[in-house]
């Protein structure tokens, strides 16, 4: 413990221009939270689709997977978004490889606040339309992010949070296309109504 306390102290005392093999293993570590995320919510929601027995109901299943990749991925992804964001600019700037600015990436933040909110209110908001709703804008933003990111990477920036936030911008858009493609081919020709897990 004693070790664990001088370390810190040692680390503080850095000049902050100076990079550490510890820093970069926290950094991209803390970027891979996104990525955890995603496969949070489909372990997540193959347990629940496993417990309640609904492997056979193709609807339902789609039904609960995009419920999991909704609040889970994108709402607490958003929060994550919000913090980085908002709350600490300069070290996510610095961390994407990216000049700091922090009053756009303030407005950044409040976008990402706003994705978790509406997110996480589909466990509330049980109707298709609206989680159509829900998913369409920050799919569109984070499939244009992922490539951006790509593109920055293979242009040399190969920052810890840009080179590894690149694979769940790309991955929960695809996702949610697909989800939602599965759900409304399987729709009733009535309609989709309330959603029930």
């Amino acid at each position: 413990m004693k070790n664990c306390c001088f370390r810190s102290r040692r680390r503080l005392a850095k000049p902050p221009d100076e990079k550490s093999v510890d820093d970069e293993y926290f950094s991209s570590s803390v970027a891979m939270i996104f990525l955890a995320l995603w496969l949070l919510a489909l372990v997540g929601a193959a347990v629940h689709v496993g417990i309640r027995r609904q492997w056979p109901q193709p609807a339902q299943r789609a039904r609960v997977f995009l419920c999991y990749q909704l609040t889970i991925a994108l709402g607490l992804s958003g929060i994550l978004v919000f913090v980085g964001h908002a709350l600490r600019p300069i070290e996510t700037a610095a961390r994407i490889g990216w000049p700091a600015s922090p009053n756009f990436q303030f407005e950044l933040g409040g976008v990402g606040l706003g994705f978790a909110i509406a997110g996480l209110l589909c466990l509330v908001i049980r109707n298709l339309y609206y989680w159509f709703g829900v998913a369409l804008a920050p799919s569109i933003f984070l499939a244009l992010a992922g490539l951006n990111h790509v593109s920055e990477a293979l242009g040399g920036n190969l920052a810890p949070y840009n080179v590894v936030t690149a694979a769940p911008d790309i991955l929960l858009p695809v996702t949610l296309a697909w989800l939602f493609f599965r759900l409304f081919r399987l729709a009733s020709p009535d309609g989709p109504e309330e959603i029930g897990l």
